[in-house]
């Protein structure tokens, strides 16, 4: 969720044909795609867990939260997320490219159209509009306790 103030940064990316940003105070690293190891009984949009940075976290697969079919590949990237940016990572996001880094002004940002749950918003002064990713909702479905 964006924290009142006048502007924030967010990390925007592209997962399929779809652009999706997240707060940049939530986002503390970004790595690669090397190895994921398969869970048995995660929830649907988790494909799996990652070592990275001293940290093993659940990974969702950006694609299949989006309701597109699954895919990922070694060119994929992860975004690794925490509650506040001098936490160890909680989840990773899989992505298919980070695109840049965005600042939002409270005109800039619109309510959520589609999407509920996942979506805390709409990125409109982007040149593609990009969905506001609620990181909290992220954090919920990785642990597999998602919010009604």
């Amino acid at each position: 969720m964006i924290k009142s103030s006048p502007t924030t940064m967010v990390v925007v990316c592209r997962i399929g044909s779809r652009f999706v940003a997240l707060p940049m105070q939530t986002v503390v690293h970004t790595a690669r795609l090397n190895e994921i190891a398969p869970l048995g009984d995660a929830p649907v949009v988790v494909c799996g867990m990652v070592s990275l940075y001293g940290a093993t976290v659940p990974v969702i697969d950006g694609r299949s939260l989006l309701g597109e079919p699954p895919g990922y590949d070694f060119d994929s990237h992860i975004l690794l997320a925490a509650s506040d940016f001098d936490q160890p990572p909680e989840i990773g996001l899989l992505v298919d490219e980070v695109m840049s880094i965005h600042r939002v002004g409270t005109d800039g940002l619109a309510p959520p159209d589609h999407i509920d749950g996942i979506s805390c918003g709409v990125i409109r002064d982007l040149p593609h509009p990009a969905l506001l990713l609620d990181v909290d909702e992220l954090f919920a479905l990785a642990h597999g306790n998602a919010r009604d």
